[in-house]
């Protein structure tokens, strides 16, 4: 129970972190925005629950995939030898899905592997280089026990589950409890508590939290 507790209040100091820590100067490598987001990322990881089918055995890692242009460069640096569950935390960066297209250059193969690779994530951040093709990804992660996360505008109604936004230069996050609900995912009550907004039901029920 302490350990929780500790955790919920880490995860408390990020996020206030995040209201009140300014944008860095574009060309920083990497900038505090993505500083903060990969520590929200990290921490999402131990506020979300998996199916034990798709945590696997105590050997297997959880994986954080990365899918476009990444912005994050070293900001994952101050956790990646960090445990979640009583896990390894594996980061893995994928190739754009426009540009994995045009160099597999009709290679069904090559394609399929890819699929395969996004649906193995646990958590799947979807850059914002990938708005064209988001709805192509996230229909090959549809149902799927992967916490798909992005940081783009429609991103909850095109079939995410958690986006982030800027508000005021602070980081903030939403969430599609629903569609984390058809992913047999369970988002922790403590993490709902904090969205900013929370869609409960699909395009009939939605709440802002403030």
């Amino acid at each position: 129970m302490r350990h929780r507790r500790y955790i919920f209040a880490v995860l408390i100091l990020v996020l206030l972190g995040g209201a009140i820590a300014p944008r860095s100067r574009a060309g920083s490598e990497p900038s505090q925005e993505y500083k903060l987001k990969a520590a929200f990322l990290y921490n999402f990881l131990k506020f979300v629950d998996w199916s034990k089918e798709k945590m696997g055995d105590a050997n297997e890692p959880i994986t954080l995939g990365i899918i476009g242009k990444d912005p994050f460069g070293q900001a994952f640096e101050p956790v990646k030898d960090k445990d979640v569950k009583d896990k390894k935390v594996v980061l893995k960066r994928l190739k754009g899905f426009e540009e994995l297209k045009t160099s597999s250059a009709g290679d069904e193969r090559q394609m399929q592997k890819y699929i395969e690779t996004l649906r193995k994530c646990h958590l799947l951040f979807v850059c914002a280089s990938e708005s064209k093709s988001l709805k192509e990804i996230l229909k090959h992660v549809k149902d799927q026990p992967v916490l798909t996360v992005g940081e783009m505008p429609g991103f909850l109604e095109a079939g995410g589950i958690m986006n982030f936004l800027m508000e005021d230069n602070k980081v903030r996050f939403e969430v599609n409890a629903a569609t984390a609900k058809h992913a047999k995912l369970k988002i922790r009550s403590q993490l709902l508590r904090l969205a900013k907004r929370v869609i409960e039901e699909k395009a009939t029920s939605k709440s802002d939290n403030k």
